[in-house]
């Protein structure tokens, strides 16, 4: 437990200090506003049970929870079935990401890692919105149901969300899924257009559009595995 990074968070409406273990970023304590942070030790020391068993459930199904800088060889857009070559170009000056025939270059000085993984980062979210919106628009035409608008986010756990005024919101990490399970989340946050819930009639649809829903509803839970460590 002690050799994950830890990070402190206050939050002015949390209530109750909460501990999570989160993909890449190791032990992350959520603590109300005003919180003596020199507990933090006593709580982990209530929660270190639950912390062990969540960690070696983690790391069975393949989930770093460590941060990793290292950069990676190449990009594997699962959902597009794609691959793309990063060529590293060491030498002085400003991080720089360019596109060639479908790969790579990413050249200047790579002991700066944050800024690197950065520019990757950005890349990731450029063919995110670039490709996930068309995607979404096939599937949508395919089962018949509308929405208002796709936007394209990069956010820590949450795969995707559908508005009540019927915005849906896609994670650009989704590219790193395989196609089936992006698909079902595709699914998942259409059939909120007819059902701003997760009642009895709003699985119902669901399983209209794909009977085997709840194996890749668990699926989805774990995605995270197919996620480089580099940008969770």
């Amino acid at each position: 437990m002690t050799d994950l990074p830890l990070t402190i968070k206050e939050h002015p409406r949390a209530r109750n200090v909460l501990v999570k273990l989160v993909p890449g970023r190791g032990l992350e304590v959520v603590v109300p506003k005003g919180f003596d942070r020199g507990r933090v030790p006593e709580v982990l020391a209530r929660k270190q049970g639950w912390i062990l068993r969540t960690r070696a459930r983690m790391e069975r199904e393949g989930i770093l929870l460590a941060p990793s800088l290292d950069l990676p060889e190449s990009l594997e857009f699962l959902a597009l079935g794609v691959t793309r070559t990063v060529n590293l170009v060491h030498r002085a000056g400003k991080i720089v990401l360019r596109e060639n025939a479908g790969n790579l270059l990413l050249a200047g000085d790579m002991d700066q890692r944050e800024e690197a993984i950065a520019a990757l980062r950005k890349y990731v979210a450029a063919q995110a919105r670039q490709h996930l919106p068309p995607l979404l628009a096939a599937t949508a035409q395919r089962l018949g149901l509308d929405y208002a608008g796709t936007r394209i986010r990069t956010q820590k756990t949450r795969w995707g969300s559908c508005s009540a005024r019927g915005t849906i919101s896609l994670n650009a990490k989704l590219l790193f899924l395989p196609p089936q399970l992006v698909e079902q989340l595709f699914v998942h946050e259409l059939c909120h257009r007819r059902h701003l819930n997760h009642s009895p009639a709003f699985w119902n649809l669901v399983a209209s559009f794909q009977p085997d829903y709840a194996r890749l509803e668990d699926e989805l839970k774990n995605g995270s595995r197919h996620v480089p460590a580099w940008i969770l």
